[in-house]
């Protein structure tokens, strides 16, 4: 029997569902005998360190932070650095899933806990444990992303 397989990746949640019916209806309509699998991948990036090339899954990184010139990934399983702007990365990966919270750190939406205040300041707390400082001019858009996140 033949056979295509087809990997998704990049693309928003929301567009997956409506992408894949209409890659099985194509080819079903093109061949109705024709099997079609399609599994969806994790969205990702590449990351291309001086220790070799990585797949940055968006669901595994908890946050980014920046140290001179450097980028530090902090991700379940391991941290990767790489040179760069902390600027220029916050381009490439998903607002919907991404916060800059203050000038060094980029956190992922989906691992944090809580918000604490401290004093005058915020921290952000991860599921990790980890804290992150959140600045003060941040706050309501990191309150407001969160929302939008919840609701999505």
């Amino acid at each position: 029997m033949n056979e295509i397989r087809f990997t998704i990746s990049e693309i928003p949640q929301n567009d997956h569902d409506a992408l894949i019916q209409h890659l099985k209806n194509s080819i079903r309509d093109y061949n109705p005998r024709l099997q079609v699998r399609i599994s969806v991948s994790e969205p990702f990036l590449w990351l291309n360190t001086k220790k070799g090339h990585f797949k940055l899954y968006y669901s595994k990184c908890r946050f980014i932070e920046t140290d001179n010139r450097s980028l530090i990934f902090h991700c379940e399983n391991n941290i990767l650095r790489k040179t760069g702007k902390i600027s220029a990365l916050l381009e490439q990966l998903p607002d919907n899933l991404f916060f800059r919270c203050n000038n060094s750190y980029i956190v992922n939406l989906n691992h944090i806990n809580s918000i604490i205040p401290e004093g005058d300041r915020y921290s952000i707390l991860l599921r990790s444990g980890e804290k992150i400082p959140l600045s003060r001019s941040h706050h309501q858009d990191c309150l407001a992303a969160l929302n939008i996140l919840n609701e999505s």
